[in-house]
C-alpha cells in the first residue's frame, strides 16, 4: 500500500477510529519498543514511561488538531450560510468579524480556502480589503 493512500485513510478516519486502532496496536508496538530499549540497555520501566508520555502527547496533539478542524468547519458553515442568506458571493474579513464571529483573525480566515478549496477562494474587495468569495458552481447539464 502506498504511503499516500495510508495518509488519506488516516485523514478521513474519525478520532474514535484512530483511538481504537492505536489501542489494539499498542501492545505490539510496545513489545517492539521494549525489545529496542532492551538492546540499548534501558530499563523496561523507563521505556514504558517514555512510551506512555509519547502516547499521551500524540493523543493531545490529535485532539487539538481535531478541535481546529471543527472550528474551521463551523466557520465554513456560518460564512456560507450568511452569504447564501444575503445572496452575496463575497465578504470581507472585517464584515465576517462584525456579523459572524469577532474571534476569527486574518490567519484563521485565510486558512479556510486552503481547507475548503471547493467552497471558498480568497478575494480582494473594494479598497483592497481581504475577504472570502463563495465559489458558485454552475449547472451546465440543464443547458441544451
Amino acid at each position: 500500500m502506498k504511503p499516500e493512500v495510508i495518509l488519506e485513510l488516516v485523514r478521513k478516519a474519525s478520532l474514535f477510529d484512530i483511538f481504537i486502532i492505536s489501542f489494539f496496536l499498542l501492545p505490539f508496538v510496545a513489545s517492539q519498543w521494549i525489545d529496542i530499549l532492551h538492546k540499548l540497555d534501558w530499563s523496561k520501566a523507563w521505556g514504558l514511561v517514555v512510551m506512555l508520555v509519547a502516547y499521551i502527547i500524540g493523543i493531545a496533539v490529535m485532539l487539538l488538531g481535531s478541535r481546529r478542524d471543527k472550528q474551521r468547519e463551523t466557520a465554513r458553515d456560518q460564512i456560507l450560510g450568511y452569504l447564501t442568506d444575503k445572496q452575496f458571493t463575497m465578504m470581507s474579513y472585517e464584515r465576517i468579524r462584525e456579523k459572524i464571529n469577532q474571534g476569527y483573525d486574518d490567519a484563521f480566515l485565510s486558512a479556510l480556502p486552503v481547507q475548503f478549496p471547493n467552497i471558498f477562494r480568497k478575494a480582494k474587495l473594494k479598497n483592497s480589503r481581504a475577504g472570502l468569495a463563495r465559489l458558485v458552481v454552475e449547472d451546465y447539464s440543464s443547458e441544451g
